[in-house]
């Protein structure tokens, strides 16, 4: 027999947005009960048995998905079946405008026929994407960039095929900005073609809506609009041809391949990474054998693979991509943009924080590679027992651990130790970067062992600002930075020396305007947005002698 505290449970996975939020949000409905918070790698990480089997154990009211956006959800379809696997009374789905959709077991029924036949048209998309992939592996060759062609009227198309995206602040938005002020601030001509809007200010992109049709998985979406989004950029580029294509590559997406061999252009790829490598470890994915195809086909059409870290350009030679088809372009920053005293003072005060305290900054998205477990455990270590009381911590951003994090941590958070600001526009960042006085980057390594491929946008972001930097001494990131010259590096995944670091740190001031003003003077030197756009452009160019400064930004960086 259900216990009563069980009968009075309600269940909450955070999928996106805040945990306070869709907390008080629950309160609301269902007032009187328990709330559990379900983390992300009980719910979603691990593979399906082990999903089943946990959602099995949920007896009590109701099981709750909240969504920041109601276009967050993209499994929709899917969610009503939930209820067949655990015991609670309901399932609902929740976003932050309040809206609420209730799915009972009796939902499935009426919606059976309809999911039945997008079952059967989802197979034959996976069947007829399975056999033309197979096909590309094989026959795809990448055309050969035409160095010193000026006969065009536009030197780059920007392509950012990606119609789920609705990520409109993180890394990723700000390594796109990034590229695209390196690119014009050199006046070379672009044009920006996207699957979903993008917040690029005053830049004007073309969007290519998704075909209307409904698919049960959104993979399915992602591989048929490979397809739709080349036939309808190539036609718009005929009238206005481009030097080169530039996409950044992502999750089931060939789409820059596909217009390549439409037009005759040229493909770069920025490569950050293998999503089939991240599937298995950080980022859990359907369809692997689709994803791993697909990442084979887009690296095999490329003329040139533009990575970020010397671990992705050893980790293609592996894969055999050759040498001369790789651009070694690490990740930069807008020192313009990003500078100290851009409006620290202003959040400072309305955060509550003294000009006594020393206040910590994170600045990211709240997963795996991030080292959010190690810097929730650091930040435990140095704030247990009413510890360091002028130490605060804040943290910007979001992701599937936050929730997690943020509980874990609510006692400091309740006394004002640490803030927790969420997902926070693009323009907004800066100012609460300079609200810190000491910017940390606990990133961990990859669980296979591989070295750690990534060249995290922020780091460059942290030099910039002027701010000491506790990072993680790991491959690229060790590269970048100098321990005791432009930062504190740390050994990776070791919560007891980060917070060591952390608190020698925050007791010297003079380390940390020392450690401040060598980084920004590194960032400024060596890693702006316009370095890594000269290297792109002089790839497309063939020659040096119109950016003066990229062979003195190569010799530095790479």
């Amino acid at each position: 027999m259900m216990s009563n505290d069980k009968r009075r449970q309600v269940y909450l996975h955070v999928w996106t947005g805040g945990a306070n939020e869709a907390t008080e949000l629950v309160k609301t409905r269902y007032p009187g009960c328990e709330i559990v918070l379900l983390g992300h790698q009980e719910l979603r990480a691990n593979g399906w048995k082990a999903q089943v089997r946990a959602l099995r154990r949920l007896k009590g009211v109701a099981l709750v998905l909240f969504f920041k956006h109601a276009d967050e959800n993209k499994h929709r379809e899917l969610l009503a079946w939930l209820s067949l696997a655990h015991r609670c009374r309901e399932t609902a789905v929740c976003y932050s405008d309040g809206k609420w959709e209730v799915l009972r077991r009796s939902t499935c029924l009426h919606r059976l026929p309809m999911f039945a036949w997008r079952v059967a048209r989802d197979s034959a998309v996976f069947a007829r994407s399975w056999l033309i992939l197979q096909f590309l592996q094989r026959a795809v060759r990448p055309m050969e960039l035409q160095q010193g062609r000026n006969s065009t009227s536009l030197d780059v198309a920007y392509l950012f095929p990606f119609p789920l995206n609705r990520h409109l602040a993180g890394g990723a938005i700000s390594h796109v900005r990034g590229v695209l002020g390196g690119i014009g601030e050199l006046g070379a001509t672009c044009e920006i073609y996207s699957g979903s809007p993008l917040p690029l200010d005053d830049a004007q992109h073309v969007q290519v809506i998704p075909a209307k049709g409904k698919f049960l998985f959104a993979e399915a979406l992602a591989l048929v609009y490979n397809s739709q989004f080349a036939r309808t950029v190539a036609r718009k580029l005929k009238k206005s041809p481009a030097s080169v294509l530039y996409q950044r590559h992502g999750k089931f997406v060939i789409a820059g391949v596909l217009l390549s061999r439409y037009t005759g252009i040229p493909l770069m790829l920025e490569y950050n990474g293998s999503e089939y490598r991240m599937s298995r470890y950080w980022d859990p994915s359907r369809f692997h054998t689709w994803l791993r195809l697909t990442e084979n086909v887009a690296l095999r059409g490329a003329a040139k693979v533009v990575v970020v870290s010397e671990a992705l350009r050893q980790e293609l030679l592996d894969r055999g991509v050759s040498r001369e088809r790789i651009l070694m372009n690490p990740n930069g920053v807008d020192p313009t943009q990003f500078r100290p005293g851009c409006g620290g003072a202003e959040v400072r005060t309305r955060l509550g924080f003294s000009n006594q305290d020393v206040v910590v900054g994170f600045l990211g998205t709240f997963s795996y590679w991030h080292g959010i477990a190690v810097l929730q455990q650091a930040v435990q270590r140095l704030l247990s027992g009413g510890a360091n009381r002028n130490l605060k911590f804040l943290f910007i951003g979001e992701g599937p651990l936050q929730p997690e994090m943020q509980s874990a941590l609510a006692a400091y958070v309740g006394n004002g130790q640490v803030v927790f600001t969420g997902l926070l526009p693009h323009d907004r960042v800066r100012a609460h970067l300079d609200a810190a006085d000491v910017l940390v980057s606990p990133h961990v390594p990859i669980p296979d062992g591989q070295p750690f491929f990534g060249s995290p946008t922020k780091l460059f972001e942290y030099m910039a600002m002027a701010k000491a930097i506790v990072a993680s001494d790991l491959e690229q990131i060790a590269r970048v930075l100098s321990h005791m010259q432009t930062a504190v590096l740390v050994p990776p995944a070791d919560p007891g020396a980060l917070a060591v670091a952390i608190e020698a740190v925050a007791a010297d001031q003079a380390l940390r305007e020392r450690l401040g003003r060598n980084a920004r003077n590194a960032a400024i030197e060596r890693h702006t947005w316009r370095h890594n756009a000269q290297r792109v452009l002089a790839c497309v160019k063939g020659s040096t002698e119109e950016f003066p400064e990229f062979e003195h930004a190569v010799t530095r960086t790479v």
